[in-house]
């Protein structure tokens, strides 16, 4: 089972798959940072590090041949909420094009990848209000694929709150002995209503979308929920950081952070101060009405993790309890855990680009979910025809 992986950042996908038999023959990202990660934990001999578009342009020289699964975790910059929403025309999420042209390129030489799936933030589904989606779908239709798209939250996994949008796009011939197809024949409804009961996994808004553009190549899988997450916030917490590390604030800076909540989060802040137990929760800093507000979570998830850009993309733990209060950064190995990585992964030295490596990757679980229900069914029945 060969993949390969654009925008491999430092592996994540990578390590999702390759735990369930995969194995990656070809990687690459422009960035170096993430290339040394990379190569610290997988080796190097087959990363390729340079930017998508030259890679686009040179495809049938530098790319392998005969591989079954293309993984694109693409730039979300331009489909973020907290981005630009410049969508496929911005500089860093239009870089899907590129991959789009390598596929085009390799339908000419009759070497399209049986399968591709593309990750990203969900405003991939609303940017240009849906027309980004919908053309990336057309253009896979056209193709010759089946295409799939599923909404999974790391919530459903690990205790972070990050949901993501997979998109997933099948060989016509072997998706219709594993998928659903939507057929021009049938009626809208009664193809997708066994897998309406779903609404974690395909949203109404996605549900409209698909309504609204039939002609183009859908199927369905069926992916079923995971089991119900236990971990919450205090098992991802490295416990060992003593008191007097530097890494906890100063009053000052604690108090800094005090004057940024309302009254509503100060008192649920207050409460956890009084209770005889300590207990944790995390704090994003947030712009409401142009004015930079912390706000207080503590019902056991972290927030979405993010690339430190600035200050207030990183994420605070409170510790409070017995009258005290703690405050310091998630660290970077938290971040790690938070995207259910291993412990014994290779994290960078240098603790921003720690921050770096893990606040734009994928939850590890949530492909290793996929792939077990539904990127290798679809080999298997791959190896049947």
């Amino acid at each position: 089972m060969r993949f390969a992986e654009f925008f491999a950042g430092v592996g994540l996908v990578r390590e999702g798959l390759e735990s369930s038999g995969w194995q990656c023959v070809w990687a690459n990202d422009i960035s170096a940072d993430k290339m040394s990660t990379y190569v610290e934990n997988y080796g190097g001999d087959h990363f390729y590090l340079e930017d998508i578009w030259k890679v686009a342009a040179e495809a049938d020289d530098i790319l392998p041949k005969n591989v079954f699964l293309y993984t694109a975790s693409f730039p979300c910059t331009d489909l973020s909420v907290a981005g630009s929403r410049a969508g496929l025309a911005g500089a860093e999420s239009g870089t899907l094009n590129a991959v789009l042209n390598i596929l085009k390129e390799k339908k000419l030489a009759n070497d399209l990848p049986k399968i591709v799936m593309l990750e990203n933030v969900s405003g991939f589904l609303t940017s240009h209000g849906g027309r980004d989606v919908i053309e990336t779908v057309k253009t896979l239709s056209e193709l010759g694929f089946v295409v799939d798209i599923i909404e999974l939250d790391a919530a459903l996994f690990t205790p972070q709150s990050r949901p993501r949008v997979f998109l997933i796009a099948v060989i016509k011939d072997i998706a219709s002995k594993f998928m659903l197809l939507k057929k021009s024949e049938d009626l809208f409804d009664t193809w997708w209503q066994r897998y309406d009961e779903q609404p974690k996994l395909r949203s109404t808004k996605l549900k409209k979308l698909i309504a609204s553009n039939e002609q183009l190549n859908w199927g369905l899988f069926d992916i079923p929920l995971p089991k119900q997450r236990t971990s919450t916030l205090e098992d991802i917490i490295e416990y060992d950081i003593p008191n007097d590390s530097s890494l906890w604030w100063s009053d000052d800076r604690k108090n800094h952070l005090l004057a940024q909540m309302n009254p509503a989060h100060l008192a649920k802040l207050q409460a956890m101060m009084d209770s005889e137990l300590f207990s944790y929760g995390t704090v994003f800093r947030r712009m409401r009405a142009g004015v930079s507000m912390a706000e207080l979570r503590t019902d056991g998830i972290a927030g979405c993790l993010r690339t430190p850009r600035g200050g207030s993309s990183k994420q605070i733990l409170v510790r409070a309890g017995n009258g005290e209060l703690g405050v310091r950064l998630l660290t970077p190995r938290e971040y790690a855990r938070l995207q259910g990585v291993r412990d014994s992964f290779i994290l960078p030295n240098n603790i921003n680009k720690g921050y770096f490596a893990m606040g734009d990757a994928v939850c590890v679980p949530a492909i290793e979910h996929l792939s077990k229900h539904a990127l290798i069914p679809i080999f298997k029945c791959s190896q049947l025809t």
